[in-house]
Order: C-alpha cells, then sequence, then structure tokens
C-alpha cells in the first residue's frame, strides 16, 4: 500500500522529506518513479499528468494539494468508485482570511493614498468612514475564516452560499435573488467559491450590474469563475470602480493581457493562500492512514455537487 505524489509542475521533495520524517516506514513514491503500479492505492496529486489513474489499479483515494478540487473532478481517468479528498487545513484558511482582510482594510484606511503623501512629504490626515460591508460568495472552510476576522474587526459581512446556510452572524443570501441581493449591499465582494458547473461564469455582467457605485470586486476563488470582458466593460461604469484578482484563467498571467496595465485592477500571483509543506505532510498522512483503514479521506468531495 503506497502513496505516490504527482506534482509534475512543482518540486515535492521537501514535502516528501516532511512526510518521511513523520512516518520512516511509509511506502511513498514521487512521480514519475512508480515502482509496482499496482500497490499504490493513494495519490496525493496537483495538475497530475494526463492518464496517470489508469495506470493504477488500486488506487483507493485521491487528494488534492490544495483546496482546489475542480480538475480532479473533471478528471475521467479517475474511477467512479475512488474517492477524491483534499487538503484544506486551518493555516490554509487563515491565510486566506489574511490576505482578504489586508485587502480590504488597506483599501478602506486609504494606506495607498498615505504612501503617496509620504512620496510628497504631505501631512494630510484623514480618517475611514464607518466600517464598510463585506459579502463572501462561498462560506465553507475558506468563508467562515474570512467571516470570523471581519466579524472580529466590527464589518457588516453577508453570505451566499447554495443551501442559503452559514456561519452565526453573517447575513445569508442564496440563489441567483441572492446574488443579486448581496452584490447590492457590499462594499467589498468577495469571491470564495468552489469552481463547478453552477459556479463557472458566475462573476459576470449581470451581477456587476447589481454591485454598489464605488465598491470592489475581489476573487480569489478561481480564474474561470470571472468572465474577463465582463469586467474590463464593468469598470468603466464604476460597478465595480475596481478589483482585486488573485486567480487567472491562464497563470501566470500573459504580459500582453490588459489586466496588468489596468488602473483599476491590483493583479497578485495566485498567493493568497499557499499550502504550507508542513501542514500538508500532517495533512497528508492523516487521510492517507484514514484510507488505509477504511475511512473516507479528509476534505472528502462530492462528486455531484463538485465540492
Amino acid at each position: 500500500m503506497a502513496l505516490l505524489i504527482a506534482t509534475p509542475d512543482r518540486d515535492a521533495a521537501d514535502l516528501a522529506r516532511h512526510i518521511r520524517q513523520r512516518d520512516p516506514e511509509i511506502d511513498l513514491r514521487l512521480w514519475p518513479e512508480l515502482g509496482d503500479p499496482s500497490e499504490i492505492t493513494f495519490v496525493l496529486a496537483w495538475r497530475p499528468p494526463d492518464g496517470l489513474f489508469r495506470l493504477l489499479p488500486n488506487l483507493a483515494a485521491v487528494s488534492s494539494l490544495g483546496a482546489g478540487v475542480d480538475a480532479l473532478i473533471d478528471d475521467e481517468s479517475i474511477p467512479a468508485g475512488v474517492e477524491i479528498g483534499r487538503l484544506a487545513g486551518p493555516r490554509l484558511a487563515a491565510d486566506m482570511a489574511a490576505y482578504v482582510v489586508a485587502v480590504v482594510v488597506s483599501h478602506w484606511k486609504r494606506l495607498p493614498g498615505f504612501i503617496e503623501d509620504q512620496k510628497r512629504q504631505r501631512w494630510n490626515p484623514r480618517a475611514p468612514g464607518s466600517p464598510p460591508t463585506v459579502g463572501l460568495l462561498g462560506t465553507g472552510q475558506m468563508g467562515q475564516r474570512s467571516a470570523a476576522a471581519f466579524a472580529e474587526l466590527g464589518f457588516p459581512v453577508h453570505g451566499h452560499s447554495r443551501s442559503g446556510r452559514g456561519p452565526e452572524g453573517v447575513e445569508m443570501h442564496s440563489g441567483n435573488d441572492g446574488l443579486a441581493e448581496i452584490a447590492g449591499v457590499s462594499d467589498y465582494l468577495v469571491n470564495l467559491l468552489p469552481l463547478t458547473r453552477r459556479t463557472r461564469r458566475i462573476l459576470d455582467r449581470s451581477l456587476f450590474s447589481c454591485m454598489k457605485n464605488g465598491s470592489t470586486l475581489i476573487n480569489v476563488g478561481r480564474g474561470e469563475h470571472l468572465v474577463e470582458a465582463d469586467l474590463l466593460e464593468a469598470l468603466e461604469t464604476g460597478r465595480p470602480a475596481c478589483a482585486v484578482l488573485d486567480v487567472f484563467r491562464t497563470e501566470p498571467l500573459p504580459p500582453n493581457h490588459p489586466f496588468w496595465r489596468h488602473p483599476r485592477i491590483l493583479v497578485t500571483p495566485h498567493c493568497a493562500s499557499i499550502t504550507r509543506t508542513e501542514e500538508a505532510a500532517e495533512l497528508a498522512l492523516e487521510s492517507y492512514r484514514r484510507v488505509m483503514a477504511g475511512k473516507l479521506p479528509l476534505g472528502r468531495v462530492d462528486r455531484e455537487r463538485g465540492y
């Protein structure tokens, strides 16, 4: 019963070292060194090579090395009976909350303006208004941690989920009508949704038209959530007035992409929340042991719902 790490576009040697330190007896393999494929029962993957899972006749579970699972759900080479999970621990959620709070508070407190004032040796005291309203599209693990962080600061928080359920103290919305409602009340609209058939292209012209004049869009979900042309058009109307984008359809973002030079778009390179090696090693081992004991992997995903 072997665990395979398959991350062709990233060096997994450090992760493998941390896993072996925690369990020296584990049969751990690194792509492309499979050994006997029939011995591999668990795969820890990130953008795995095409057709990999067809080579593993005794595969029991696949886990994403992070929160995103859309690529695994869409991978038709994973047999129907194989469970899919993900590694999204508390540190990952905390880092996401820190990023979103930093963006909102920096903008609300007008820190970029003070930076410009310093350059010009200009003393210009000014205070922000009342705490802005934050809307969270998605109230799963990431959304709940972000909601708690904003609530601690006294920000009004609204949420949108498929079920309409969310954390205590968050005013919830659901359905298409709920999307329009949350867009209409949010000074900062944050997308934290998983990528599914329902959520693909959800950040579009119709949603932007419901946003408050002068509001800000923050996308830390997936690039495929956003209709890029619709955003560029919407920015001209002030709904939203600006956007902070951490995820993109093509990554790295191509040099000639208009987002790079747009005066009302801040680009960050998919770094809002990055899986940390030590936490990933702990979670990977726990998930592997659960599967070997006949249990479900950590962060088990419902393939029909997509999350």
